[in-house]
């Protein structure tokens, strides 16, 4: 069995920095700084970086899958299982702020333990079962890009080129000795994705059998539910004060187009309640 000593992703290396083919010698550098106030409609107060949570998500994907056992077995003894996402990335969708893009791929890794026989040995076979959900959720606090605006701004600008020129000596033309472009970037912080709780229901159907009344095959179907907390480190205002009223973005900036779409009031019932409502139920 190959042993999995990777962390997931780009085979099981880390993502590399782009590589250049040579390296500029820098004649000279000068800079020049200055300093603003943080972006805020109130700046008497101070502010702060913060992992902000935009939503707390509930999924469900319904899963079906076929398992072969390694030999027949007479009956199932028990079924432990645990979920893992892979992957839980969180993009930002052309709908608008309140809306993100949510892509998830997860295993269901499953411990089955069984007999072969009424007086053999309990053996153990462990197997993964994949599962992979795309959808549009609601944000209740908008994806904000690193300078305050909702949304996310423009990463960089590649279909144009803006060049700089000068005119020759002879004002006939471009100087073709002297150059150059303006580009940008601008560097969003990623919305972080975090598994917060699961709750697995599942019925499996025993197929195949032998002569001898024993099976080998198993065809499951799972309700895999799970909870997840997507958030994004902000700049956010922050004051001290004993019972200060933080208002919500709507408050703050105005209600905007796809605010009402995308904004709904919290509902009595959190997502730690709809967590306890299935481990008990």
């Amino acid at each position: 069995m190959k042993r999995n000593t990777g962390c997931g992703c780009n085979n099981g290396h880390s993502c590399p920095p782009a590589e250049a083919c040579d390296k500029a010698k820098t004649k000279r550098v000068d800079c020049d700084f200055d300093s603003f106030k943080p972006k805020g409609k109130k700046l008497n107060v101070p502010v702060l970086d913060a992992l902000v949570p935009l939503a707390e998500v509930e999924v469900e994907a319904d899963v079906e899958a076929e398992i072969t056992l390694p030999d027949a077995a007479r009956e199932i003894k028990s079924i432990k299982k645990n979920l893992k996402l892979i992957q839980c990335r969180a993009v930002p969708s052309s709908k608008g702020p309140w809306f993100a893009k949510l892509y998830i791929t997860g295993i269901v890794h499953k411990n089955i333990q069984y007999v072969d026989a009424c007086d053999g040995f309990v053996k153990d076979f462990s197997t993964d079962v994949h599962f992979t959900c795309i959808h549009k959720v609601k944000l209740f606090n908008p994806i904000r890009d690193p300078f305050g605006f909702k949304g996310v701004g423009f990463s960089s600008k590649s279909s144009d080129v803006y060049e700089y020129r000068e005119l020759d000596d002879k004002g006939h033309g471009a100087n073709r000795c002297v150059t150059g472009s303006k580009t940008f970037e601008v560097f969003n912080e990623p919305i972080e994705c975090k598994l917060l709780g699961s709750h697995i229901r599942e019925i499996d159907l025993l197929n195949n059998f032998n002569e001898f009344g024993l099976f080998d095959e198993i065809t499951e179907k799972m309700e895999v539910r799970f909870w997840v907390k997507l958030s994004q480190m902000q700049q956010v205002k922050f004051d001290p004060t004993p019972d200060h009223h933080y208002p919500s973005y709507a408050e703050a900036d105005g209600e905007e187009e796809g605010y009402e779409e995308g904004h709904e009031e919290i509902a009595e019932e959190n997502i730690g309640d709809r967590f306890r409502n299935f481990v008990q139920g």
